[in-house]
């Protein structure tokens, strides 16, 4: 007998499915949390792409900012960043007008460690004085992670998304007064930046205050971060408005995180190992054996549902973006569920995931563009590739042009000029186990977050946005 969600409750102390008042991670409808997931970047073909992160608390903060390329979400880039409280810190990600990788480029005066505009780093930055005595720093994103791939170019890192983690609050109780260094003087310029850097460095052979104790002076994280992106592309005159996802309560207890700058920790997996999950109106809160998967199963769908609009009159564009956030965690080395395909180093686009999609237009039409088994010798007219998502993070377009002006898009033709459509993730395998020992009923479906963008022509005006995806979790959790 399978079960659902909805049973699953009943079944708590069997499947290690908890009462909801145990610390648990949950998506925080309200926009703000400690973690900050942005589903995309591009800086491909003339677009950047702005975004800025807010700390709404009256505590100064220790935040891991992360840029993730789309194939594999392999780092090119992060480091500390340091908000005081009620901060604001933007960037834009763009092209590295000195080579062919992305950068990100800022007149933000917000601490961080390293200092952006870093000479010194193995693609170097760049720091100038501007007229009006604000500082723009540039610092190019690097291509260590993934150097030994197929695909070793700097141009991966054109598209991705991108990783907000909050290490915990900083205090003036430890060795130094942190909070104070970063807090901003009236004239905008934090008090101290220069100290953050000094307590994650090494002199003469003496270590820095935070390479000594990286908890001296950190309290644990109380979230209120939020998060806004906008991709534009001046040549289009066409922005697409995006914000991320916000993850609360990620860390468990008083647990912190507060890591060296040139450290990949914390990272997705360091959070709680239990979920809320939201399901038909109700919420669980679920048991994993590891942050990871809790953070999987934060965003397991079965289905995604958006709109598609290639109106020629409008000269309609549609690309949807499909984010799997959490897929390096089961794809890299050994391959786990809920993914399927493992990740190959001399292969960078066969770690696929085969999906569903069936289209409808504005009446109910309906077409499934998925495969049916057929006798073998099959003929010439059959396919034998499923459809299927290869990447981290996917583009599609359905129109012959990518609305975002995107690379590397997956090219799904829509069989209707206006309408709607629905890829769905149920596979074979396409499963994640509950229970802290992971021998619970399991949750059917792909963590996916992501959204669809248009773009039509009006006279001699383009207009583009975005909408979010709908997802499919309703008795998304089932089990014998």
């Amino acid at each position: 007998m399978k079960k659902n969600l909805m049973s699953l409750a009943v079944a708590a102390s069997v499947v290690g499915v908890t009462a909801s008042a145990q610390a648990a991670m949950y998506v925080n409808p309200d926009k703000t949390g400690s973690v900050l997931l942005f589903p995309y970047y591009n800086a491909q073909n003339g677009n950047e792409t702005s975004m800025h992160i807010v700390n709404t608390t009256s505590e100064a903060k220790a935040v891991k900012v992360r840029f993730m390329e789309y194939v594999n979400s392999q780092e090119v880039l992060d480091f500390n960043l340091y908000l005081s409280e009620k901060d604001h810190f933007s960037f834009t990600i763009y092209k590295n007008p000195n080579g062919d990788g992305g950068a990100i480029i800022t007149r933000d005066n917000s601490c961080t460690v390293p200092e952006l505009g870093d000479a010194t780093a193995g693609v170097p930055g760049s720091q100038t004085e501007n007229a009006d005595g604000s500082i723009t720093r540039i610092q190019p994103f690097l291509n260590y992670q993934y150097a030994k791939d197929a695909d070793s170019s700097y141009s991966r890192s054109l598209a991705g998304h991108v990783e907000v983690i909050e290490m915990g609050v900083l205090t003036d109780t430890g060795t130094d007064t942190w909070a104070t260094y970063a807090t901003h003087l009236p004239t905008g310029i934090p008090a101290n930046c220069a100290k953050l850097v000094a307590a994650w460095s090494s002199k003469n052979g003496v270590n820095g205050a935070w390479q000594a104790a990286p908890t001296d002076g950190i309290a644990k994280p109380t979230g209120g971060l939020y998060g806004l992106s906008n991709i534009l592309n001046s040549a289009d005159a066409a922005a697409f408005g995006v914000e991320p996802a916000a993850i609360e309560a990620f860390w468990e207890g008083s647990e912190t995180g507060h890591t060296d700058p040139g450290d990949t920790l914390p990272d997705l997996g360091e959070g709680s190992k239990n979920a809320i999950v939201p399901n038909n109106g109700a919420s669980y809160t679920l048991a994993f054996p590891n942050g990871e998967d809790a953070v999987s199963a934060l965003f397991m769908t079965k289905s995604i549902s958006n709109d598609v609009m290639i109106n020629p009159d409008l000269a309609g564009l549609t690309d949807w973006v499909v984010t799997f956030p959490t897929r390096r965690y089961y794809v890299n080395t050994t391959l786990r569920s809920p993914f399927t395909s493992l990740y190959k180093t001399t292969d960078v686009d066969a770690s696929c995931e085969p999906v569903g999609i069936v289209q409808y237009d504005r009446e109910e039409a309906q077409k499934d563009t998925s495969q049916t088994p057929v006798f073998s010798p099959k003929p010439p007219s059959v396919t034998v590739d499923p459809n299927k998502l290869c990447f981290e993070t996917n583009t599609i377009t359905t129109a012959d042009t990518s609305a975002m002006s995107a690379n590397g898009t997956v090219k799904l033709d829509f069989s209707y000029v206006e309408g709607w459509q629905q890829i769905s993730f149920t596979a074979t395998g396409h499963t994640l186990a509950t229970g802290s020992t992971g021998t619970g009923p399991t949750m059917t479906g792909l963590p996916a977050m992501g959204f669809a963008a248009f773009k039509y022509t009006n006279a001699t005006s383009n207009y583009g946005f975005a909408s979010d995806h709908k997802t499919d979790t309703a008795g998304s959790a089932v089990g014998s």
